[in-house]
C-alpha cells in the first residue's frame, strides 16, 4: 500500500483525538490541582457507591452505579485527579462523538460539529452548575445516535450490540439525557417507518429487531429499572406543579422561545455569559442557525442524509417548543405533558432540551459548512473567484464562531470557577471522628442542602452541602432544597424529625437526649450562613462543646448511643410524646455482618434498631417487619438477623444485568450469523 495513503489515514484517525484533547486542556488546565466545587459538583464522593449499591438512597431514573463504582478508585488515584479526568472526558468525548456522527467526505464540517457540540452555552452553564453527570451522558449521546442510525440501516449483530450498550451506558450516567435520547430515537424511527412504508418485509424485520433491542435494554438496565418500578415512592413523585415554574427556562433575550433557541435560558441567575460582553451577540446565533437551515435545504432530498436531516429538524422544533417551558406560548402543552406523562416530571428543568438543540445545530450546521466548502472547491473558474473566496470566509467564520459564542468557557469559565481544597480543619475534624471506633451518626448543621461556604473561592459560593460526601462517618444533614416556593422534596422520616426539633429549638434544653434515636454521637456546627441561629446548642444540658476550630463547633452527646437499643416498652404512637421511651433505651450489643445485615440478641422487651438509611421500611428481624414506620425500627425481643430485604431486589437486578452483559458479549463473538435469528425465513 502507498505510504502516503497510510500516512493520510493515520492523520485522519488520530488528529481529531489530538485536536479535541487540545480543546479540553485549555478549558480545564486552569483547574490543575485540588477540587472544583460548584453547586451540584462535590468531590470527593466517599459514600456514593454504598448508598446506591445497597439501595439506601431513593431509586432514581437511570443508574448511577457505574460512575459510583469508579469512586473507589480514589484510593489509587487522588480524588481531585479523578474529577479532572471526568471533566476532561466531558469536553473531549463531546467533540469526538459529534465528529464521528458527521458522515461527510471532508473533515472540516466534522470539526465544526465537534467544536459546536463541545463549546456552547448549554455545556458552559451546566459546568458552572456542576451538573457533570448530565454532561457526561451528553458527551456520549452522538455515539448512541450514530449507532441508532446504523441500526436503522442494517439490523446486524454488531449494530444491535453497539446500540444496546451505548444506550445502557447513557442511562448509567444520567436519566434526563436518556429520556431525551429516547425522544431522538422515536423521531428517527417515525421518519424511518415513513421512508419504508411500502416495504412490508423491511418493516417486519425492523419491528422484530426493535423487539430484541427492547428486551436487551430492559435486561441490561434491570439493575436500576427493577428497584425503580418496585419502589413505594421515588423522588419523581415529590415533584409538584411548583417545580415547572421554579425551574422554567429563564427568558434572557427577547422571550423564552428565542432564549432556548439560542441555547440559553438556564433557570438559575447570577452567571456571566459570553453574550454579556458581545454587542449584538444574537447575530452569532443567527449565523449558526443559517448554517443549519442551509444544511437542511441542501440535503433534505439527499438519499444519504435525508433521514437524519429531516429527523434533526423535527428534533430542533420539538426542543424549542418544549424547552421554552412554562413561561412561553407553549406553556399549556408543557403543563399537559408534565401532569400526564410521569417521567416528563424529570424534565421540569426545561432548559435541558437545549441539549437536543446543540445536537441538531451541530449536525445540520456541519452539512451547511459542507455545502460552502463544496462551493469553495468547485468554484475554480476566474469568474467565480469571488464566490470561492466568500465560501472559504464562511467556512473559516463557522469554525471560529463556537469559540466566540461561548468564549467565557476559557480562563476558568471567566474566573467564575476556581480550584480549591477543603479547609485544614475539615480534615482535622474528619480525623477526630475517625479515631472514635464506634458505629455512630453525625448531625451536621446548619440545616440546609444548599448553602454558601465562605472558603469556596468561586464567584457564586453556594454548593450542595459536601459534609456527607467528605466525612467518613455517616452524616445526617439537611435535604431541604429551599428553592423558590419549594422547601423540601425528601421522603426520609429522619428529615422530618430533625426539622421538628429545630422548629422548637428555643424550647429545648435536652437536645442530646432527643437525638439518641438517631444514633447521633457528635453534632458539627460549621460557621457558615445562619450558624448563629444554632447557638441554642450551647445551652443544652447534655451536649458538650469538645472543640472549636476556625470553621467548626464540635459537640459530643453526653448520652450513650448505639445502632441497637433495648427498651422495656414500645414507642408511643405520637412521636412528640416519646421522652420517656427515649430515656428507657439502653445500648445493646450487635454484630454487623454487612451494610445490610446485623446480628442481635435480646431476651426481653423490644429491640430498637437505627437503620443506616434512617428508614425502617424493608428492615426485618428474621422476617418480621417493624411495628412502626419511622427513622428507627422496633421489633419484639428476640435473637436473629436484621436484614434489609430491599437489597434482594437490587441484587436480582444486578445479577440479571451482569449475566445479560456477559451473554451479549459471548453472543457477539459467536460465529453464527445473528441475521438468521433476526430475519424471518423466506419460503418459496
Amino acid at each position: 500500500m502507498n505510504f502516503s495513503v497510510l500516512k493520510n489515514a493515520a492523520i485522519n484517525q488520530y488528529y481529531p483525538i489530538i485536536f479535541y484533547f487540545s480543546i479540553s486542556f485549555p478549558i480545564l488546565f486552569y483547574f490543575k490541582g485540588y477540587y472544583v466545587l460548584t453547586l451540584d459538583m462535590i468531590f470527593p464522593i466517599k459514600i456514593f457507591f454504598t448508598n446506591y449499591f445497597y439501595g439506601f438512597s431513593p431509586p432514581v431514573f437511570g443508574g448511577n452505579i457505574l460512575v459510583a463504582s469508579t469512586m473507589g478508585l480514589s484510593g489509587v488515584i487522588p480524588s481531585w485527579l479523578l474529577q479532572k479526568i471526568y471533566l476532561i472526558l466531558i469536553v473531549f468525548l463531546s467533540g469526538i462523538s459529534m465528529h464521528s456522527l458527521i458522515n461527510t467526505e471532508s473533515s472540516i464540517p466534522k470539526y465544526f460539529a465537534g467544536i459546536l457540540y463541545a463549546v456552547n452555552p448549554f455545556v458552559y452553564v451546566r459546568f458552572l452548575a456542576g451538573q457533570w453527570l448530565i454532561l457526561l451522558a451528553y458527551s456520549v449521546t452522538p455515539f448512541a445516535v450514530k449507532s441508532f442510525i446504523d441500526f436503522l440501516n442494517s439490523q446486524s449483530k454488531k449494530n444491535l450490540m453497539k446500540l444496546s450498550l451505548l444506550t445502557a451506558l447513557t442511562g448509567a450516567m444520567d436519566s434526563h439525557i436518556l429520556a431525551l435520547l429516547f425522544l431522538v430515537y422515536l423521531i428517527f424511527l417515525i421518519n424511518k417507518f415513513y421512508q419504508i412504508k411500502r416495504e412490508v418485509y423491511a418493516i417486519k424485520t425492523l419491528l422484530k429487531s426493535l423487539a430484541i433491542l427492547a428486551v436487551l435494554f430492559l435486561l441490561l438496565n434491570l439493575y436500576w429499572l427493577l428497584p425503580l418500578f418496585t419502589a413505594k415512592a421515588t423522588l419523581i413523585h415529590q415533584i409538584s406543579q411548583a417545580d415547572i415554574y421554579v425551574f422554567a427556562t429563564k427568558a434572557s433575550a427577547f422571550n423564552a422561545v428565542f432564549t432556548i433557541a439560542s441555547m440559553y435560558g438556564f433557570w438559575r441567575s447570577g452567571y456571566i455569559y459570553a453574550k454579556d460582553f458581545i454587542p449584538y451577540w444574537y447575530l452569532l446565533f443567527f449565523f449558526i442557525l443559517f448554517l443549519a437551515v442551509n444544511g437542511f435545504i441542501d440535503n433534505y432530498k439527499n438519499k444519504i442524509f435525508d433521514l437524519p436531516v429531516k429527523a434533526f429538524v423535527a428534533i430542533a422544533i420539538i426542543a424549542v417548543i418544549l424547552g421554552s417551558g412554562a413561561f412561553s406560548p407553549f406553556s399549556s402543552l408543557f403543563e399537559f405533558l408534565f401532569n400526564n406523562i410521569f417521567f416528563f416530571k424529570g424534565l421540569r428543568d426545561s432548559h435541558k432540551f437545549a441539549a437536543l438543540l446543540t445536537l441538531s445545530y451541530s449536525y445540520l450546521g456541519a452539512l451547511g459548512v459542507a455545502g460552502f466548502e463544496k462551493i469553495a472547491h468547485d468554484s475554480v473558474c476566474s469568474a467565480d473567484a469571488y464566490k470561492k473566496v466568500a465560501a472559504w470566509v464562511v467556512v473559516i467564520i463557522a469554525l471560529i464562531t463556537p469559540f466566540v459564542y461561548s468564549f467565557t468557557m476559557f480562563n476558568g469559565f471567566w474566573g467564575q470557577l476556581k480550584p480549591t481544597d477543603y479547609p485544614e480543619d475539615w480534615y482535622e475534624v474528619n480525623e477526630l471522628l475517625n479515631k472514635d471506633p464506634q458505629d455512630f451518626n453525625v448531625l451536621f448543621l446548619p440545616w440546609h442542602q444548599y448553602m454558601d461556604f465562605k472558603w469556596i473561592p468561586n464567584v457564586q459560593k453556594r454548593i450542595n452541602n459536601p459534609a456527607s460526601f467528605f466525612f467518613n462517618k455517616p452524616i445526617i444533614q439537611g435535604e431541604n432544597t429551599e428553592i423558590g416556593s419549594i422547601y423540601t422534596q425528601s421522603t426520609n422520616p429522619a428529615q422530618r424529625y430533625v426539622e421538628s426539633l429545630l422548629s422548637n429549638r428555643d424550647k429545648i434544653t435536652n437536645f442530646g437526649e432527643l437525638i439518641i434515636p438517631l444514633n447521633v454521637k457528635y453534632v458539627l456546627l460549621t460557621k457558615e450562613v445562619d450558624y448563629k441561629e444554632y447557638f441554642f446548642l450551647l445551652n443544652q444540658t447534655d451536649l458538650k462543646l469538645t472543640k472549636e476550630t476556625e470553621n467548626f463547633y464540635i459537640f459530643k452527646n453526653a448520652h450513650p448511643v448505639s445502632r441497637f437499643y433495648l427498651s422495656s416498652s414500645p414507642p408511643p404512637s405520637d412521636p412528640q410524646e416519646q421522652s420517656e421511651f427515649i430515656l428507657s433505651l439502653k445500648p445493646s450489643d450487635y454484630t454487623q455482618l454487612s451494610p445490610v445485615k446485623f446480628s442481635v440478641n435480646a431476651d426481653a422487651g423490644y429491640v430498637v434498631f437505627v437503620p443506616p438509611n434512617l428508614d425502617s421500611d424493608w428492615w426485618e428481624l428474621d422476617g418480621q417487619t417493624s411495628t412502626i414506620n419511622r427513622f428507627y425500627a422496633v421489633y419484639p425481643a428476640g435473637s436473629g438477623m436484621v436484614y434489609y430485604g430491599r437489597f434482594n431486589t437490587y441484587l436480582v437486578g444486578y445479577l440479571v444485568s451482569l449475566v445479560t452483559l456477559i451473554g451479549l458479549i459471548i453472543w457477539y463473538y459467536r460465529k453464527d450469523d445473528l441475521n438468521k435469528m433476526m430475519k424471518p425465513e423466506i419460503r418459496h
